[in-house]
């Protein structure tokens, strides 16, 4: 052989000597590179947004056809006789541990630091919600359909009740083994998606890190404590004290047979792949405990498997996430709505979490956005997660075998000891969450101030505000137009309501603004003049223009018939909603009409001689009225004496902003709506059809909605400039 051959032979040799990076390594890798391009992007990272979908819909691309043929073949090998021993405790030993893992979820919800905010109008707030078909959700009248529509819990009850009914059928074994080839196929498939997983964590990383604002990632970290607390306590301590609790193992045993696994599970993320290693340690564990005169059948080899398929309390603490994100975004979930979540997480957790958080996502109305959020967090909580998952294994298996071969045994001081140490931990834990977070200023980002410093959003016209209400200074001549005087003078005079969120009101910087004070500023800048604002009130207004104190009134006013007989109206130019503003704990007592009358005699606030006066003998009879000059005075009344304000829901949910321990609910059974139009001195046939021709011109070319959309719904007040980036701030190559 020659040198040159020699010399290649051994750079080959030295290079296949060269250990391949592990996957945790190689994600790990790709999480920091992820990282780093999105910090240097900004923005641009986004593009790679398309990478990170395309990966996560091949990661559920296998999750139905696992969970079918997984879950037949599992319970379906099964004897009649194994399966009338095994399915009673293992039923009801999975029935503890869900318990655990649901009850864990609920409390470790209250280490979330409380968040007292307002919000502004959504249609939320004035339609209930969809209603949820739990009969199409849980049961399986088509199953094609719930496979085609991803219906993941029918999927789950059919398959259950289709290997319960196999365990009877004889000839199986060739079906089964189709089903295990079927199995092993799809287990490559998900293989070569898995292999993908740097691409697919650098893209989603580096779209999170160039696009989501640090606020938001400071926000994360609320949902990792918990989750990390969550598993500690479970794994290190509820789980292995309960078998030691009801087994003959002691607490050392325990840790002993599984120790070698945990780190494992957490390094390589992989539950399956430390299945041998947890049966090998638990076989052994149990020779070493056998009760005489007993089996220690069925081996851990076969009850290992047969768990699997089922939810771990790792997937069961994922649920977490749902409480996080609805504190996320403002609107902490009710006691009520803990039982849908976690029932209907907990039969979606048969699947992947990739399918099981948007659904729930889904179902408790918020945005989908954070799934991305927790896409981020499962790098380093998917380890978390098997973790716990691994330690559950371990219990079920104990627990499983320990009650069939007669080793278990309750003692009755370590399971009160367990409790007392348990909820003293949890306590403890949940108040150290809740401190940190609180003191590190997570909660510090509420919309309070937003609605405060708002800004009109085009330029001004020159505008004057006027601190008290007097007649126009150059009276109408005899038969002129209000329209010829307004351009002969240079300038409208604009009626508007100081303190009628968010129509017009004084920000912080004492401006005038709001939606219509947005519009009168565009009306003036159509007619080439300038403004003078002159305040009203509603008690005052037809006084106001008949002493032509303003030519016409812009400021929120609902038509009424009584109005239009007093005073010339416009066309309207959008409709609100009625609603209720309520302190926050009494949210359930006016959530609907029945409710508010079965709770007797009441204090209700309204702006006095408004249409919502004029409903409150049809709707609420029972209420004893305060009539107000201004709605500020229901919120600053001392002693809060009125107990609602009936009001319009979209400036009911402006006020919620700068009183956030209000809100705003909608009682009636299909929503009430009514005109908002401007008021005019009149008859006046020449303004009136400018007028009208102006507001419909608004409304056709967009105006009306961008500005609904910014002072009503709130779109773009958080509206930021382009991320920092390394690339456009400290390089400077971009603009």
């Amino acid at each position: 052989m020659t040198d040159k051959a020699e010399q290649q032979t051994g750079r080959a040799s030295r290079l296949r000597q060269v250990p391949r990076p592990s996957r945790f390594a190689m994600i790990l890798a790709a999480l920091l590179a992820g990282l780093a391009c999105g910090l240097f992007l900004g923005d641009d990272a986004g593009n790679l947004r398309v990478i990170g979908d395309v990966y996560v819909g091949l990661l559920q691309m296998t999750v139905l056809p696992y969970i079918v043929f997984s879950l037949i073949a599992s319970i379906g090998r099964l004897s009649l006789t194994e399966g009338r021993r095994l399915a009673l405790v293992s039923i009801s030993v999975l029935a503890v541990l869900w318990s655990i893992g649901a009850l864990t979820v609920f409390l470790m919800s209250f280490a979330l630091p409380s968040r007292v905010m307002g919000a502004f109008f959504s249609t939320s707030l004035i339609e209930p919600p969809e209603a949820v078909d739990f009969i199409q959700l849980f049961v399986p009248s088509n199953p094609f359909h719930s496979l085609a529509n991803n219906v993941a819990p029918a999927v789950v009850i059919f398959c259950m009740l289709f290997g319960v009914a196999m365990i009877r059928v004889k000839s199986k074994e060739a079906l089964l083994g189709h089903f295990d080839v079927i199995l092993e196929t799809l287990i490559r498939v998900n293989g070569f998606v898995v292999a993908m997983s740097p691409i697919g964590i650098f893209a989603i990383t580096a779209t999170a890190a160039g696009t989501l604002s640090f606020e938001e990632f400071g926000r994360l970290q609320a949902y990792l404590l918990t989750f990390a607390f969550s598993v500690f306590l479970l794994t290190f301590l509820v789980l292995p004290m309960l078998i030691a609790a009801c087994t003959p193992f002691t607490y050392r045993d325990i840790l002993a047979v599984s120790k070698n696994a945990l780190i494992t599970v957490f390094v390589v993320q992989s539950l399956f792949v430390v299945i041998p290693m947890l049966a090998e340690g638990i076989r052994e564990l149990m020779e070493k405990y056998r009760k005489e005169g007993h089996e220690t059948s069925p081996s851990p080899d076969f009850v290992i498997p047969l768990a699997y398929p089922f939810p771990h309390l790792g997937k069961v603490l994922t649920l977490v996430f749902i409480p996080f994100a609805a504190w996320f975004y403002g609107a902490p979930m009710a006691f009520e709505d803990f039982p849908w979540i976690l029932g209907t997480g907990l039969v979606l957790s048969f699947g992947k979490v990739v399918t099981t958080i948007p659904f729930l996502l889904d179902m408790q109305e918020l945005p989908s956005d954070i799934f991305q959020l927790f896409l981020l967090s499962s790098v380093f909580a998917g380890g978390l997660s098997d973790l716990v998952g691994a330690m559950h294994l371990v219990t079920f298996t104990i627990l499983t075998t320990s009650v069939i071969t007669g080793l278990i045994r309750f003692n009755r001081m370590k399971l009160v000891a367990l409790l007392v140490f348990t909820g003293l931990l949890t306590s403890a834990m949940i108040g150290t969450t809740r401190l940190v977070l609180t003191t590190d200023g997570s909660q510090a980002f509420g919309k309070e101030q937003v609605l405060d410093g708002m800004q009109l959003l085009q330029q001004e016209q020159p505008a004057k505000v006027l601190e008290r209400a007097l007649p126009n200074p150059v009276p109408l001549r005899p038969e002129q137009s209000r329209l010829s005087r307004i351009r002969e003078r240079g300038v409208i005079r604009v009626g508007f309501q100081p303190d009628h969120l968010p129509f017009s009101f004084l920000n912080r910087g004492g401006d005038l603004v709001g939606l219509d004070v947005d519009l009168a500023h565009r009306l003036a800048r159509d007619l080439g003049v300038d403004i003078e604002f002159v305040p009203f009130s509603v008690t005052t207004l037809p006084e106001q223009l008949a002493g032509d104190h303003f030519d016409v009134a812009m400021s929120g006013v609902p038509a009424t018939t009584r109005r239009s007989a007093q005073m010339m109206l416009t066309d309207p130019y959008m409709d609100a909603t009625f609603g209720l503003v309520v302190p926050d704990y009494l949210k359930q007592d006016f959530a609907d009409l029945r409710t508010i009358r079965r709770r007797g005699p009441f204090n209700l606030g309204v702006l006095a001689r408004s249409v919502f006066a004029e409903q409150i003998s049809e709707n609420f009879p029972t209420a004893k009225v305060s009539e107000l000059e201004s709605e500020n005075q229901f919120f600053e009344t001392p002693g809060r004496e009125m107990d609602a304000l009936l009001t319009s829901a979209e400036g009911g949910a402006a006020w919620t902003l700068i009183y956030p321990s209000y809100t705003v609910v909608n009682p009636f059974p299909r929503p009430l709506k009514v005109p908002l139009t401007y008021p005019f001195g009149g008859p006046d046939p020449r303004f009136e059809n400018f007028l009208d021709n102006w507001i419909d011109l608004k409304r056709k070319n967009g105006t009306v909605d961008e500005l609904y959309d910014h002072w009503i719904l709130g779109r773009g007040v958080n509206a930021r400039g382009p991320r920092w980036s390394i690339l456009r701030d400290v390089l400077e190559w971009v603009e």
